[in-house]
């Protein structure tokens, strides 16, 4: 890990030259080196973050708190103390009038590089086991809630979502994930087509319109069924997270997922119509979420809620509550759930509604977030109207597990969430001060002070094509925020592996970045009338995956432009997981 504690050195140097009145950094060099020859990456990729969570709540309360394995120098942490001394009073600890956001930026930038830094295979099984365990623990845990606090619940989500029930036909198909029989892309297609007697039993509810030319085939495949085509159990793995912990996944079976996906489309639909939670949902993208962060950091009307395990502790009851007034689509949503999962071989019975691999998680989630702060809303309200919940859904926006509500209203939110069964992230909510933390940004007083994070071991940038352009990207990001040595010692490395020309931050293809956005041409296209350079292209690896008959035509009712971007589709498919990195000649 040699090339962490170089990457580590050179940002250092980026810090003198930002921040030349700053004393103390030969110094915070020296602690670098010595606590890395004494921990292992294990200092950056877990001390160091620890010591940015606990800088962060500084930030919020307004006063420099105690960091656990860092001594002090008066009010302050001896480490980075040049620079923090621009950020809290060095004598009391308070945090200063004007904090320099320059330095908030740096400091945080040292902290939180090796934040998301992948675990080493001697810790991997101790992560696998930890968050396995979690995940069975908080499935333990959930609770029945209250039942007059349900029924209110229950009365502000009947205005919510009318008409869900009318849809006739779900879109149905296939996610790009994994599922529990191992098939391939077109393999799960085989696998619907010989399961239509199996759609007929348990989907009915679903409005899954089976194409008319296919109809007649059924009877051919009724003696052919395979006893355990469809499967009523999920597998948990778990995949990286962070450096310090793992996310727990569960792998889908086929059937169930083609119908999920399906339903996924039309809550999400509905959601971008609905009258109410529009104003709260934003499903398709997080900017919404990110720029009420950064006006709640400069005027503090905005907090922002992270809940722990939040799809591990959303019970079903609480889901069947939200989602009583559409009960056709309920009644879906539960014949589509799996409610078995294989945890290391021993197969639990599910009390929350579904892990992460569930297409429907998501939307579900995020729905019942975003009503539940509603409800909390409007708890002293004793006739509801639509009226009156929109205002209320006007103060809350919600994407997944990040929540953002008006700060008057976080210690109602916040209740009502607790008493759900849901836990709040305490480390990473915010509600007072001026920092604030949701969907990918971080913020105070309204500047974006987001770090830049390394996801590989630049050490691997030679045999993993994956690594290879993480690492670009992230020198690319260094570039941009000014740290010219961090990201010229990643791109030196990387020059030794593979040479790239200067390519514009819209390219799909991979290449070093510019603030003037230049690009190195290499010929012109006569035909195309364009400028083009050569560099290398991202690619998935294909394997061979025949798909012929009338599964091939159940495809292609599902997907019927497919082939315009993808000829060899029904011959081969995308292997998961694997990267290739092909010359391609791209325009400038």
């Amino acid at each position: 890990m040699k090339s962490l504690l170089g990457l580590s050195r050179s940002l250092l140097q980026d810090l003198k030259r930002l921040h030349p009145d700053a004393e103390g950094l030969d110094r915070d060099l020296s602690t670098i080196e010595a606590r890395f020859k004494n921990e292992g990456d294990g200092f950056f990729s877990i001390a160091l973050p620890a010591f940015g969570k606990a800088f962060d709540q500084s930030l919020a309360a307004g006063k420099m708190a105690d960091i656990p394995g860092f001594s002090r120098c008066g009010q302050i942490p001896k480490f980075l103390s040049g620079i923090a001394r621009h950020v809290f009073d060095t004598k009391t600890g308070v945090l200063l009038d004007s904090p320099s956001i320059d330095a908030i930026t740096s400091i945080r930038q040292v902290a939180y590089l090796f934040k998301k830094f992948l675990p080493a295979d001697d810790r991997a099984d101790k992560l696998h086991h930890d968050a396995i365990r979690d995940f069975q623990n908080t499935d333990s845990e959930i609770r029945d809630v209250c039942l007059s606090r349900l029924s209110r619940f229950g009365r502000v989500c009947s205005f919510v979502l009318l008409g869900l029930d009318d849809v006739q036909d779900h879109k149905c198909k296939h996610g790009p994930g994994a599922v529990m029989e191992g098939y391939s892309a077109n393999q799960k297609w085989s696998a619907v087509y010989h399961g239509l007697l199996d759609f007929d039993r348990r989907l009915c509810n679903v409005g899954y319109d089976l194409p008319a030319s296919l109809l007649a085939d059924r009877i051919l495949i009724e003696d052919t069924l395979p006893d355990d085509l469809s499967s009523s159990c999920a597998k948990l793995v778990t995949v990286p997270k962070t450096c310090s912990a793992l996310r727990t996944i569960t792998v889908e079976p086929c059937l169930n997922q083609f119908v999920q996906q399906g339903l996924n489309d039309s809550l999400r639909t509905f959601i971008r119509k609905d009258p109410i939670l529009r104003h709260s949902l934003t499903l398709d993208s997080q900017t919404p979420n990110q720029v009420l962060a950064l006006e709640g950091s400069l005027s503090g009307d905005w907090c922002t809620i992270d809940l722990s395990s939040a799809s591990d502790r959303l019970s079903l009851t609480v889901v069947k509550a939200a989602f009583a007034n559409v009960p056709r689509f309920l009644e879906s949503l539960l014949a589509s759930r799996t409610p078995n999962v294989n945890v290391d071989g021993n197969v639990i019975t599910l009390n929350k509604y579904a892990g992460m691999g569930n297409a429907t998680t998501f939307p579900v989630q995020s729905c019942v977030f975003a009503l539940l702060a509603i409800t909390a809303i409007t708890s002293s309200e004793c006739y509801l109207t639509t009226e009156k919940l929109v205002r209320a859904a006007r103060n809350v926006r919600v994407f997944g597990d990040d929540i953002i509500v008006r700060t008057e209203h976080y210690q109602a939110v916040a209740d009502w969430i607790n008493s759900f069964g849901l836990k709040i992230n305490q480390s990473k909510t915010f509600f007072e001060g001026y920092f604030r933390e949701s969907c990918g940004v971080d913020a105070y007083k309204g500047n974006d002070v987001t770090p830049v994070y390394l996801r590989y071991d630049p050490e691997s940038i030679s045999s993993d094509p994956n690594a290879f352009v993480s690492i670009v990207s992230t020198s690319n990001q260094l570039w941009l925020k000014c740290y010219y040595r961090a990201a010229t010692y990643l791109k030196e490395l990387c020059d030794e592996v593979r040479n790239l020309p200067l390519v514009p931050r819209t390219c799909s293809g991979i290449g070093w970045h510019t603030r003037q956005d230049l690009t190195t041409i290499s010929k012109w296209n006569s035909t195309l009338h364009r400028f083009e350079f050569r560099t290398y292209v991202p690619s998935g690896k294909r394997q061979k995956d025949n798909l012929d008959g009338v599964p091939a035509l159940l495809k292609f009712f599902h997907l019927p432009r497919l082939a315009e971007d993808d000829a060899l589709h029904l011959e081969s498919s995308a292997r998961k997981f694997t990267l290739n990195l092909r010359r391609r000649w791209v325009p400038s």
